[in-house]
């Protein structure tokens, strides 16, 4: 992929992301296929952490931040923390336990002491197929409590996951797993 060749050679303060409208050939788990439709956040966000730190340790966490920052991107914003948004173990955005409305894919690379890391995510903010999205969510939930809260855009919410992200490694980079387990416990499908 691009994204991945363009990594090595940017400074290391130099953050690299890239968000597509469509894709054809988004990739899940265990060489699953994603489909992404309209209206679909899509994303690959590189991402470096130093082999001697809290997360380098630790580096399967990062799925977890993840999905934990998309999931906090739309619950942090005043009015929409009742949005039924969950974290599934390990690396899945859920509406409720009921359905799948997002996913994480994570590739690391070991350059001497730096981890560089692909996060590529993608979950559904516009499109109601083939599962559900976050703006029927908001719709419903809209209906049920009289609300007028507007529908979000995959860009916004692309910004804000990043935005969350950066902050959940920095916590944890300063106070181990414990700086964000109680976050991930509250939005977690047990």
């Amino acid at each position: 992929s691009l994204i991945g060749r363009l990594m090595f050679e940017l400074p290391e303060e130099m953050g690299l992301i890239a968000v597509a409208v469509r894709q054809t050939q988004g990739k899940g788990r265990g060489g699953n296929a994603w489909l992404s439709p309209l209206g679909c956040a899509l994303s690959t966000l590189h991402v470096s952490i130093p082999l001697h730190s809290n997360l380098g340790q630790r580096i399967p966490f990062i799925q977890h931040l993840v999905s934990l920052a998309v999931v906090e991107a739309v619950r942090s914003i005043p009015g929409y923390e009742d949005i039924e948004l969950r974290v599934k173990w390990p690396n899945d955005i859920y509406y409720k336990d009921l359905m799948k409305l997002g996913g994480v894919l994570v590739n690391s690379t070991l350059i001497e002491t730096t981890f560089h890391i692909l996060i590529g995510f993608g979950f559904n903010v516009s499109n109601s197929k083939p599962t559900i999205c976050i703006n029927d969510l908001i719709a419903e939930l809209n209906r049920e409590k009289g609300t007028e809260l507007k529908p979000l855009s995959p860009d916004c919410l692309i910004a804000r996951t990043v935005t969350v992200l950066e902050r959940l490694i920095e916590i944890f980079q300063e106070k181990g797993p414990n700086g964000v387990l109680p976050q991930y416990y509250k939005y977690w499908v047990h």
